[in-house]
């Protein structure tokens, strides 16, 4: 009398194959999702590099360029309350913009009728970060290269990106 069923041996290697599958499909699906998280993080940090270069290169564009003021970690910009101000400086009807580099982070304070503001961006990403004086020939400010490099790895492949930002005085 034949029974019907199957043994423990079909079962066991039946199991087996099972667990073999859905622990490969478990880690693809797991290394896919970690891929995407990273991608992400570097697209936010991209976007906040490009937004800082746009910025700083739209206020130094706009600044009263007599007064701009540099040093290795920061730069200091007197901007025009509206686009209706004298074109001769007046600290009372300007906006002070300083950028500046700490502890691996950028930041940007804006001061404006005595009330200051300030933002943090690409914080804790920042590796180096240095504005250069170019000077002209007779010595004085003629543009300003910010350099700075960015890090954009969560783990340990060290990836760096660098960046320069120049930009000529006008006169």
């Amino acid at each position: 009398m034949k029974k019907k069923g199957f043994t423990l041996i079909e079962i066991i290697i039946t199991s087996a194959i099972l667990f073999i599958l859905i622990g490969s499909l478990y880690s693809f699906f797991n290394s896919n999702y970690m891929i995407l998280f990273e991608e992400k993080k570097k697209a936010y940090i991209e976007s906040q590099v490009k937004s800082f270069m746009d910025f700083t290169m739209q206020s130094l564009q706009m600044s009263y360029q007599e007064k701009i003021e540099a040093d290795d970690d920061k730069l200091i910009l007197y901007l025009p309350i509206d686009n209706n101000s004298q074109v001769e400086f007046d600290s009372t009807k300007s906006i002070k913009i300083e950028i500046y580099y700490d502890k691996g982070s950028i930041f940007i304070s804006k001061i404006q009728n005595g009330i200051k503001s300030d933002k943090t961006l690409l914080s804790g990403n920042i590796k180096y970060f240095k504005i250069e004086k170019i000077l002209n020939g007779n010595g004085n400010l003629g543009g300003i290269e910010i350099k700075f490099k960015v890090n954009y790895d969560f783990k340990f492949r060290n990836l760096y990106k660098d960046y320069l930002i120049k930009y000529n005085i006008r006169k």
